[in-house]
């Protein structure tokens, strides 16, 4: 019952709102009518210049106010993503990478992703990370990581039209194109058994 007094009320206050809109309006059509024909133009002519001059520079302000905004958060996220793929790619380089500096900086990272992360980025890497926990290293793990890459890209304004998929795989693997190919044949393929398949043609 409450709800339905309350909703009654609700509507009750926007109708009157509205009315007292439509009289306010009304009396002053009227008396913009009953002016002097030249003192009406001349009056519509003087609002219409203050009207739309102050709607162009509210609106030059707050398509400006949005552009910083935008600009600052897109600065804030090419800085986190740059920051994951530096270490990321450590884990690929000739260095020896100490496993131990990956978690600490993980957790640090995920924190800044909640705040600035994009939410089909989150979603990608919680993909690949979910892949990654629960089984072996495999075609479907360098897939993920290629959306979760392309996620990364677009959430800071680039375009991945033209990116076949996988080709990320380019990056990390030392012969993509033997694992693209056989990743086809057999969509559950496990980097190791690709590096057996390596060996075995004298690639690897």
């Amino acid at each position: 019952m409450k709800k339905i007094l309350t909703l009654i009320l609700g509507f009750s206050i926007i109708g009157g709102i509205g009315y007292g809109f439509y009289v306010a309006v009304a009396g002053l059509w009227e008396l913009f009518l009953s002016l002097d024909k030249q003192l009406s133009i001349g009056l519509l002519t003087a609002f219409t210049t203050v009207f739309v001059s102050t709607l162009t520079v509210m609106l030059g302000r707050y398509f400006e106010r949005k552009r910083e905004i935008e600009s600052h958060f897109r600065a804030s996220k090419i800085q986190m993503y740059d920051e994951f793929l530096s270490e990321f790619f450590k884990l690929f380089g000739d260095e020896e990478y100490n496993d131990g500096d990956l978690v600490p900086f993980l957790r640090e990272w995920q924190r800044k992703m909640i705040v600035w992360g994009g939410a089909p980025v989150m979603s990608a890497y919680i993909k690949w990370n979910k892949n990654l926990k629960k089984n072996e290293p495999d075609a479907a793990s360098v897939f993920l990581m290629d959306e979760f890459f392309r996620a990364m890209r677009k959430d800071i304004g680039l375009t991945n039209s033209g990116l076949e998929k996988g080709v990320f795989s380019h990056f990390i693997l030392r012969n993509p194109e033997l694992f693209l190919t056989a990743a086809k044949k057999n969509p559950n393929i496990t980097l190791t058994e690709l590096s057996k398949i390596e060996k075995d043609l004298g690639v690897g």
